[in-house]
């Protein structure tokens, strides 16, 4: 698209004509919209009339099975571009039997549009690298800018050049990370004004060449990174990709709940902490990375009742506890001895092959540590005089968190009533004391000291007592 479209959640309109890859002369017109809804493609309407090839009567009533076309190529009044995953979502248009006339279209759901380039879709590995920007980002970052106040005036200094803020690699993947900021400096306003304000990108190069599906997971995991960092809720804003002298941008539907920046949430952190922080983040594991969005996503503060946040972050920290601390209750080689006597006595015994299964089932998850045991180990990775300013006694909390998470968890069971929560209040207060532990978890599993997060786990948990 044009500059003016270039954000990843640009809203835009515009005529165009597509092709299949391989299918050059087969071309389809029409209009290219990207809305609050998403991204839609509809064919240009295709007139009849005369009665011949209208569709039957039974057919407007039929199920029809929604057509999948992987890319596209197109050309558009803004240049070159590619559709990457359609799906057939709408067949707009009308036929009249009575007057032999008929109209109709086809609208496509499109997941992205890569607007400057054609290339064969979302899961081909021709991509060297990718550039992000990250609404917020610049809040936290040093300002590229400076001011000098002196008795009679103040000296403004905005650099012409880049700043290098990060440039390194990532052992594990190779690949290189490097975060610029410059000063964007407007002049020229009707009233005589002129702003400056700071801007800072990501930029991601890979040894080999990568597909955009990858990338844009880069890019999405860098934003909960900087969101975890900052204690607020940032976004993807721009996404760039390029291939040799070639560059595209990228639009794509997002959701997201962007929060305003608030120092006091935020880590502040030297570029040694931050790179070796990216550094960890982008070469965990993928039983990590499956955790990951459902931490960030509580962590983010999104519109949550105050049961369904609780239930939120009771799995989220059972989660990255069996994902940064692996463990079991028994030796492994003697668990397997175990369960396989117990195998062999259900089969002696002529068991019922559906509990034969349900009780083997259940086995598989016997040697796992108890909820209990995963809270009492995170709590044990903060000292204890910070966990007093959190307002956490570790034996008390982690009682209440298991009893209150087993009670919704087994909705209508009596057991263990007397240790929860008597009001939304004190769910609420627990929540912030479950979010702020994990949080802490996070940061220090990110090698970020706890001298320099203290004040801000003990404001999370504690601000609203």
């Amino acid at each position: 698209m044009a500059n003016e479209h270039n954000r990843l959640n640009s809203k835009f309109s515009i005529v165009g004509a597509f092709w299949v890859p391989e299918m050059t002369d087969v071309v389809q017109t029409g209009t290219l919209t990207a809305d609050e809804n998403g991204i839609n493609f509809t064919t240009a309407p295709e007139y009849k009339r005369g009665g011949k090839g209208l569709p039957p009567l039974s057919s407007l009533f039929a199920r029809r099975t929604r057509k999948k076309v992987p890319v596209l190529h197109g050309f558009s009044e803004d240049g070159p571009c590619t559709l990457c995953d359609l799906v057939e979502a709408d067949w707009p248009g009308r036929a009249d039997h009575g007057s032999g006339q008929s109209i109709a279209a086809t609208t496509y759901m499109v997941s992205a549009c890569v607007a400057g380039m054609h290339f064969g879709g979302s899961s081909e590995k021709c991509l060297n690298s990718a550039r992000y920007t990250f609404s917020g980002l610049s809040d936290w970052l040093p300002k590229a800018a400076s001011e000098t106040w002196d008795k009679d005036y103040i000296t403004l200094k905005i650099p012409f050049k880049l700043r290098d803020i990060l440039d390194f690699s990532v052992r594990e993947s190779r690949i290189r990370v490097s975060l610029k900021g410059f000063s964007e400096f407007t002049s020229g306003l009707p009233d005589g004004a002129r702003i400056s304000k700071s801007v800072n990108y990501v930029e991601v190069e890979s040894p080999m060449a990568e597909s955009l599906t990858s990338y844009y997971q880069i890019g999405n995991r860098l934003e909960n990174l900087f969101s975890l960092l900052t204690g607020t809720s940032l976004a993807l804003e721009t996404f760039f990709v390029y291939r040799g002298e070639e560059d595209g941008h990228v639009n794509a539907k997002r959701r997201h709940r962007v929060r305003p920046f608030d120092p006091r949430e935020c880590v502040w952190c030297t570029s040694d902490q931050l790179a070796n922080a990216i550094a960890i983040w982008l070469s965990e594991s993928q039983e990590f990375r499956r955790v990951e969005s459902l931490v960030l996503g509580v962590l983010r503060k999104g519109k949550l009742f105050v049961e369904t946040e609780f239930l939120s972050l009771a799995q989220a920290l059972e989660g990255i506890h069996r994902v940064t601390e692996p463990t079991s209750v028994a030796d492994k080689l003697v668990f397997r001895q175990v369960r396989k006597k117990i195998v062999a006595l259900l089969k002696q015994e002529h068991v019922d092959p559906a509990l034969s299964k349900r009780i083997c089932d259940s086995l598989s998850h016997v040697n796992d540590p108890a909820f209990a045991s995963r809270l009492t180990a995170l709590c044990q990775r903060i000292s204890g005089p910070l966990l007093q300013r959190m307002q956490i006694d570790p034996a008390q909390f982690v009682v209440e968190v298991v009893a209150t998470r087993n009670f919704y968890t087994h909705a209508g069971s009596k057991a263990n009533q007397n240790k929860i929560p008597d009001s939304n209040r004190e769910l609420f207060l627990l929540n912030q004391k479950m979010r702020s532990l994990l949080r802490g978890a996070l940061l220090l599993h990110l090698g970020i000291p706890e001298g320099q997060i203290s004040d801000t786990l003990e404001r999370e948990a504690t601000l609203y007592h």
